[in-house]
């Protein structure tokens, strides 16, 4: 099934309601009516557990109308898409409508092709907002993946606290092993060992330090972990490493 977006409608009437909820599934399959309200109030409190992408509404509701409704929405749900539908073409309305920030303002009886058309125009301001949604998903992974990797490569000299190191990017620990992982195809603790057993190589074949010193230089405090970890990764003891190259 393709993409549907969730929508809302308020009217105290409760045939208008069903009808107006009929021809929306009508006129597009990228839209289900999740919801019917029979008031502002009770519309506001539906949006808020369900949070739908559109809402339509009527102007004159009990409780709170529905100007009050998308102007509650709008201070709660910025992104949330209103749509007034009403019997009344008072220009004041209108005005008050667009404050408000509804995105169109629909006379009944709805016009069938005026809604194909409305409904035509949210789908495509929806779906470019889910891409926008991604594409800053996806920068915001890239720079965290490369703020990671370059602090990784600074630092690897050093005992690493990935916990630490998430709390100062602003984001947990699973989060930054998950986009680390989906940016570079490894997870930060691999990348990290895989730097330090490079440069342990290095300092093997190119010095005469000590392996003592050698695990010192790579962030090991503890000489007999770096060589087993050593010998783990690489497959032989860091002595033999450095007989085998000579």
């Amino acid at each position: 099934m393709s993409r549907q977006f969730k929508v809302i409608v308020a009217d105290d009437e409760k045939l208008i309601a069903n009808n107006i909820a009929r021809r929306i599934e009508e006129s597009s399959d990228a839209f289900r009516v999740i919801s019917r309200a029979g008031t502002g109030l009770e519309a506001l409190e539906q949006a808020r557990e369900l949070l739908p992408d559109v809402v339509f509404s009527d102007i004159k509701m009990p409780e709170m109308d529905g100007i009050g409704l998308i102007s509650s929405l709008r201070e709660e749900h910025p992104d949330m898409l209103c749509v007034i539908v009403s019997g009344y073409s008072d220009f004041e309305y209108m005005k008050a409508a667009i404050r408000n920030s509804a995105v169109d303002y629909l006379l009944k009886p709805v016009n069938p092709e005026e809604l194909r058309r409305l409904l035509q125009r949210l789908e495509a301001m929806l779906l470019a907002r889910e891409q926008q949604v991604v594409s800053r998903r996806e920068s915001d992974a890239a720079a965290l993946a490369e703020n990671v990797r370059t602090y990784l490569q600074e630092n690897y000299d050093k005992p690493v606290d990935f916990s630490a190191l998430a709390e100062s990017m602003a984001v947990s620990a699973p989060y930054l092993s998950k986009m680390f992982h989906e940016q570079t195809g490894t997870s930060p603790s691999r990348y990290l060992n895989d730097l330090r057993m490079r440069q342990a190589k290095k300092l093997l074949m190119d010095t005469s330090l000590t392996v003592r010193e050698i695990a010192a230089r790579v962030g090991y405090p503890d000489p007999f972990h770096f060589s087993r970890n050593f010998r783990n990764t690489i497959g032989c003891s860091p002595a033999r490493f450095r007989d085998n190259g000579k």
